[in-house]
């Protein structure tokens, strides 16, 4: 590489790796009871906007106060791999799932909506295909939430 090439490929390399490892895309967090909407890209799942079952459950017991249910959630997705948990109160959970090859950071958003749905959001930072993974993780989300018996 000449000496001339050489700051435009580091310039290049910069720019390529702060947009791989950046922060969310999106702002985090409940707004009006619910989750920011997906962008039009396909790396992003957003139950009740643009997943096919719409929102992932509802509390198994209405007794069960708020935070508890959001306890048992915490719990199920602690256990996720390569997962954590960065903010978490009574009705909503955000936490970073990092891949294993790559390393690159998807968020992963939980809410408590208006009528006691559980609300879920799964988008990749980066790249406009993830090949599916967003959806395969709300899906094994799903699976495991009803195996511990927080949704039903």
């Amino acid at each position: 590489m000449s000496h001339r090439t050489l700051p435009l490929a580091l310039l290049l390399s910069m720019a390529l790796m702060s947009g791989c490892w950046g922060g969310p895309r999106h702002t985090l967090g409940m707004q009006g009871g619910m989750l920011a909407p997906c962008p039009s890209s396909p790396n992003c799942v957003h139950t009740g906007l643009r997943h096919p079952e719409g929102t992932l459950g509802m509390f198994g017991d209405a007794d069960v106060p708020r935070e508890e249910w959001m306890n048992r959630i915490a719990a199920v997705v602690a256990e996720l791999p390569r997962t954590t948990i960065i903010t978490r109160d009574a009705d909503y959970l955000h936490a970073e799932v990092t891949s294993r090859i790559f390393r690159f950071v998807d968020d992963l958003e939980i809410g408590i909506g208006p009528d006691d749905e559980i609300l879920v959001r799964s988008s990749s930072r980066v790249g406009r295909s993830d090949l599916g993974v967003n959806a395969a993780r709300v899906e094994d989300l799903r699976t495991r939430l009803k195996a511990a018996g927080a949704i039903r």
